[in-house]
């Protein structure tokens, strides 16, 4: 069985792209810090011109981050592991077969339950049907292959 990765968002990004969104975070990094250090007698007290800067440092912050392919979201399905991040900035969820007891699938998330009672949720979003359609033939074929119970469900709105 192969190593199957899959993004779970945009996955169209160039060197180009990843340049740009460097540069662009620096400079919203280095235009909330003037604000901060030059213009607080422009600014006066205002809670809305603080803000401003901290929005200008998070957003900042943020492209930096995605530039250098740190905000990536993925789910990586292996021969003996499922590797999954959801949050941008937290680690990936490292799950080894053998913990997996079962598998439930619904049309937008999979939940993993795992041996010592805990579940792994992986939600999909409506944008890429294709990948979600590609990353539950993977689970399946995980599935069949180790002998996992796996339910396919439908959500019912009550």
């Amino acid at each position: 069985m192969d190593t199957n990765r899959f993004q779970l968002g945009n996955s169209d990004t160039s060197r180009f792209v990843n340049i740009l969104k460097v540069f662009f975070g620096g400079a919203c990094i280095a235009v909330g810090i003037y604000l901060a250090v030059c213009g607080a007698g422009d600014l006066g007290n205002t809670g809305s011109a603080w803000i401003t800067v901290m929005f200008m440092l998070g957003f900042g912050f943020y492209e930096i981050w995605s530039g250098l392919g740190k905000a990536e979201r993925y789910i990586e399905i292996g021969c003996t592991f499922v590797r999954l991040k959801k949050n941008i900035f937290l680690p990936a969820a490292h799950i080894e077969v053998s913990e997996i007891d079962r598998i439930c699938i619904f049309p937008l998330k999979v939940s993993f339950y795992l041996k010592k009672g805990t579940k792994v949720v992986l939600r999909f979003g409506t944008t890429y049907i294709e990948t979600n359609e590609k990353i539950i033939d993977a689970i399946a074929r995980l599935a069949e292959h180790y002998s996992i119970c796996l339910e396919c469900r439908d959500e019912e709105i009550c």
